[in-house]
């Protein structure tokens, strides 16, 4: 598959007779997107949805890993990556649609049986202080993560304080399945998911065994964007899509596909978001 990757990027692809655009994925069942007749995660049905108001805009979906897409993007050829989140860092390098989804924010993973969090951890609501804190006060503990993925600024910026010997990364078109599989089999003791991935490659068992906690001065939900190279066949492309967002924004179906995936008790929380979107999009 990382053949066939590397061959279509010197250039455009032919697709019924139109120029399609190479759109690079790290997650394999992307690479049925449009095949798919049912709903299957909040990303794809996103897509879906978007992709349907730009029939004149043919893509290629290929997969590739993180660390290969990251170098990808950075070069000239026209090329774009679904599912991205956009960083100050990012942005000075690759250009950026509107948000296509709103994804429920990364929560930490454990088991409890196998580790227990102090009370003082955690804030008056519950949620987890802060990773560094937590992996000061565990300097035996192992925190899984995604190598090459942004999880979003404060995340990141804690990420980067925790010594290397107590990450465990994994890299690859697998990360999401592999991550969770290495977690399952108990070689790190923590692992930070998206709880719709987290349900989506977990065993059944594993659910009923893990506990879960949010990360304070974390985002409720994090944005996922498509991100191009830049060059003047995205900049159109993204100029489409971005166009198209703003109609989908305005819709029920936009509204229902996210409820579809987030508790009832969120469902005023993501109304205030998708206006918040709206309101900043349209504002200059």
């Amino acid at each position: 598959m990382l053949i066939r990757v590397v061959c279509l990027l010197f250039g455009l692809i032919a697709w019924q007779g139109q120029t399609a655009l190479l759109m690079l994925s790290d997650d394999p069942k992307d690479k049925n997107l449009f095949s798919q007749q049912s709903s299957q995660d909040l990303a794809s049905d996103s897509y879906q949805l978007l992709f349907a108001e730009l029939p004149h805009y043919p893509v290629d979906i290929q997969i590739a890993p993180i660390t290969r897409i990251n170098t990808i993007l950075n070069g000239n050829t026209p090329v774009c990556a679904l599912s991205r989140i956009k960083t100050k860092l990012r942005q000075m390098y690759h250009l950026y649609s509107l948000p296509v989804h709103l994804f429920p924010s990364h929560r930490l993973y454990y088991y409890p049986v196998q580790q227990q969090i102090d009370p003082d951890l955690l804030n008056l609501h519950g949620e987890l202080r802060g990773l560094t804190q937590l992996m000061s006060r565990y300097p035996k503990a192992v925190l899984a993560i995604e190598t090459s993925k942004s999880y979003g600024p404060s995340l990141d910026a804690q990420i980067e304080q925790i010594p290397a010997d107590q990450l465990l990364t994994r890299a690859g078109s697998d990360a999401y399945a592999a991550m969770i599989a290495m977690f399952e089999k108990k070689r790190s003791n923590f692992l930070i998911a998206y709880p719709s991935v987290f349900k989506q490659y977990a065993e059944a068992n594993t659910l009923t065994q893990i506990t879960s906690l949010s990360i304070a001065e974390n985002p409720a939900y994090i944005p996922g964007h498509i991100a191009c190279s830049k060059s003047p066949q995205t900049e159109a492309f993204l100029v489409a899509v971005n166009k198209a967002l703003l109609k989908l924004y305005r819709s029920p179906e936009f509204l229902d596909m996210h409820l579809h995936y987030v508790p009832p008790s969120d469902k005023d929380m993501l109304m205030r978001r998708i206006g918040d979107l709206v309101l900043s999009a349209a504002t200059p």
